[in-house]
């Protein structure tokens, strides 16, 4: 179905667009995070979304936020990862994490409350607040003041 492919598609390249810019954000290693975490929430194929995973349990781990490191690794754990240094690398964050579950910074990302990304700002908007739909592809975005 055309309509589905569409979301498909807008799906991963909002995902990539996110990845381009915590690539292009070196100096900002909180929204590097911020940007690491919200690509987990793309509706990806298992393989890529455990590579986002992996990703957003490294940036998050070598910036010491333990806490949300665990939480990645145990997504990452969850889609039964079958290449065994994804699970290897998930397990040795977590048991890291499980001595010191806290975090060096706080992020403006919250796994347990459901959200979408906006497809121009990519910051979170969580159920409830206002936001606009493009009526082609669906994608999300903040409101313009």
């Amino acid at each position: 179905d055309v309509k589905e492919l569409i979301i498909i598609v807008k799906e991963y390249v909002l995902g990539l667009q996110i990845e381009l810019k915590r690539r292009e954000l070196k100096d900002n290693p909180v929204r590097q995070q911020e940007l690491a975490a919200y690509f987990t929430h793309c509706n990806l194929q298992a393989p890529h979304l455990r590579l986002a995973l992996q990703n957003a349990m490294s940036v998050c781990y070598k910036a010491k936020n333990l806490a949300t490191a665990a939480n990645f690794a145990r997504r990452l754990l969850e889609t039964n990862p079958t290449i065994e240094n994804q699970a290897k690398t998930a397990r040795q964050v977590l048991a890291a994490a499980e001595r010191n579950m806290t975090d060096a910074t706080q992020l403006n990302y919250d796994f347990r409350n459901p959200f979408v990304t906006c497809g121009a700002t990519y910051v979170p908007i969580y159920r409830g607040q206002k936001d606009v739909a493009c009526p082609y592809c669906s994608s999300r975005f903040v409101p313009s003041q």
